[in-house]
């Protein structure tokens, strides 16, 4: 007898797909338009009507995949803030969802534009998956318009990729298992248990493109079976549980980094339980959960530069998150003859134990945390008796500010209030690092570092919590994510506030090797790239709303006025630009 290969149209393969995203747990949707992927729109768009899952619709591929990055970010801090009886937010579908994000695009060189955003999610460990379309196989290799011969491998840096043949019956079951590999199923390859990333999920489309009348009346009948099963479904089965445990050593420090929105509540816990000094980036969850504790050290990479004493008594360390802002940390981390411990992301989701060796006594623990504190404040305190610290429960200066001090100042007092705090790299997220009074919930792309998409970014923090973002940025990285102010009309817009510091180019190659005299001809040109342009034109373009300020207290009074209004009185102004003229 012989058996024949079940093969369904693209239609329905895209049916496959929308049915195995929604009972995967994934709500939030970002989709850039395309005729490849017209299925998957036919498919998406109904659920989405049925509120089972949220649809977001980019021009742009290139700030899809940083909206998408965004709302995987922010769906992951809303769901620890949740797990930890802290405020939530109200934010819409994702609140009980899997936590990972799809993304679709059309074939072609729309595939290639989600790269930088899928590099970002891979060290960032964020769960993406790309669903992006292709053409039937048939048509490779032969110069076909828009055809990729394999575009299944365009996007490196994935944990998983799928290239489902046209006409696949096992879609559904396939894009379940993509879903599943981009939460870390599978692929504890570290030992760590959070190997979360993005998958890219390739799929072959044949004409017809397009559903008959028939067909998309019957997937509308399904989809309202769907949508009352999700109703019905009060969360996802809980992971099994895991054991990481950990030495405390005489010498022991807690070294912490961005941790992809994760908390880390029991690190918090073991770091006060054994008086550990804790050096943690801003970004670090341990930043924000030890704001009011005596183990954070502060401007704790200068206190590893400067003060040999203590660096080199260190016998050991615990790593949280991706520490990757100052090159003393780097240095600590890369040392051989330093124990290195590292901890998963998501610690909080595993079982946390500690052991302390003989001689790690209390007393002695307590000692050792109070003297790198203690180093820290006194870094501080020396380093702010020229450049008068600002936060937002101390006065303002009378007097004007110099530039730069001006864009630490504001930076600082934005760290001061109790806002999500979205920072760019370079300059912005290095000021933060000597902030004390950390009271905001710091966010950063610190996966690999870069200043790409970051407007489209804090967009999908602001959507996936529901609530304002403020994004303190440079001009360059303002310039290169100008496309992330595009909200097509008939998108939520997300509340967010753009704080751009515009010193006229790239003021942080200033401050590195490339200033030295027998290279500082070359630096202006090929380095900071003067543009001698403001925002308040592109803000009027996008329809931003748009303030200039020059001095500490215009910013101050600016800002406040914001948070002043309730947030009813927002709607519809709640995209603002205030720059800030630093040149």
């Amino acid at each position: 007898m012989v058996e024949y290969e079940v093969m369904l149209n693209s239609s329905a393969v895209a049916q496959q797909i929308a049915r195995g995203v929604a009972s995967s747990g994934v709500t939030e949707v970002v989709i850039a338009p395309g005729s490849r992927s017209a299925p998957l729109i036919y498919a998406l768009a109904p659920l989405a009507e049925a509120g089972v899952i949220r649809t977001h619709v980019r021009i742009d591929e290139r700030d899809a995949g940083f909206l998408a990055l965004g709302l995987a970010r922010g769906l992951r801090a809303k769901q620890s803030a949740g797990a930890d009886g802290g405020n939530a937010g109200d934010g819409g579908a994702g609140a009980a969802g899997s936590g990972a994000v799809a993304l679709v695009t059309t074939s072609g060189s729309a595939v290639a534009n989600l790269h930088p955003a899928v590099l970002e999610a891979s060290y960032g460990h964020l769960p993406l998956i790309a669903i992006t379309a292709d053409r039937p196989a048939r048509l490779r290799g032969t110069g076909a318009n828009q055809t990729i011969d394999d575009q299944s491998q365009v996007l490196s840096d994935v944990r998983a990729r799928f290239d489902v043949p046209a006409g696949s019956a096992d879609a559904e079951d396939l894009i379940a298992e993509a879903v599943a590999r981009s939460l870390g199923a599978g692929q504890d390859t570290l030992g760590l248990g959070d190997e979360s990333g993005p998958v890219q999920f390739n799929v072959q489309f044949d004409v017809p493109l397009v559903p008959t009348v028939d067909e998309l009346a019957q997937w509308k009948t399904d989809v309202q079976t769907l949508a009352a099963k999700s109703a019905s479904t009060t969360g996802n089965a809980p992971a099994a549980e895991r054991t990481v445990s950990v030495r405390i050593l005489p010498g022991t420090v807690i070294v912490a980094g961005d941790a992809g929105g994760h908390s880390a509540d029991s690190l918090s816990a073991l770091a006060e339980e054994y008086a550990t000094p804790v050096l943690a980036e801003p970004s670090s969850p341990l930043a924000f959960e030890l704001r009011a504790s005596h183990t954070l050290v502060p401007a704790h990479a200068r206190v590893l530069a400067d003060c040999e004493s203590l660096r080199s008594a260190i016998r050991s360390v615990i790593v949280h998150g991706k520490p990757t802002l100052t090159r003393p940390v780097a240095a600590l981390l890369a040392d051989p003859e330093i124990l290195i411990q590292r901890l998963p992301d998501d610690v909080d989701a595993v079982a946390l134990s500690a052991s302390a060796d003989e001689g790690a006594e209390t007393a002695d623990a307590m000692a050792w945390r109070d003297e790198w504190v203690g180093v820290g404040e006194a870094v501080v305190a020396d380093s702010r008796r020229d450049r008068r610290p600002l936060t937002a429960t101390q006065p303002l200066p009378k007097q004007p500010l110099p530039k730069q001090t001006l864009a630490r100042a504001i930076t600082e007092y934005l760290a001061g209030s109790a806002i999500n705090l979205f920072a760019a790299s370079s300059n912005t997220i290095r000021y933060l690092s000597d902030a004390n009074d950390i009271r905001a919930h710091i966010h950063a792309s610190r996966g690999l570092a870069g200043i790409d998409g970051l407007i489209s970014t804090a967009t999908g923090i602001s959507l996936a919590l529901d609530e304002q973002v403020v994004l303190v940025i440079g001009d360059v990285a303002m310039l290169h994510d100008v496309g992330g102010l595009l909200n097509p009309s008939a998108e939520v817009q997300g509340e967010v506030l753009i704080v751009a510091l515009n010193d006229d180019g790239g003021a942080i190659f200033s401050g590195l090797e490339h200033s030295q005299d027998h290279v500082a001809p070359y630096l202006e040109r090929y380095f900071t790239v003067p543009h001698g342009r403001d925002f308040r034109d592109l803000a009027n373009a996008y329809g931003w709303g748009y303030a200039e300020v020059s001095e500490l207290d215009d910013f101050v009074a600016e800002f406040e006025a914001e948070f002043e209004k309730d947030r009813s009185d927002r709607q519809g102004t709640h995209r603002k630009i205030i720059e800030v003229d630093l040149a």
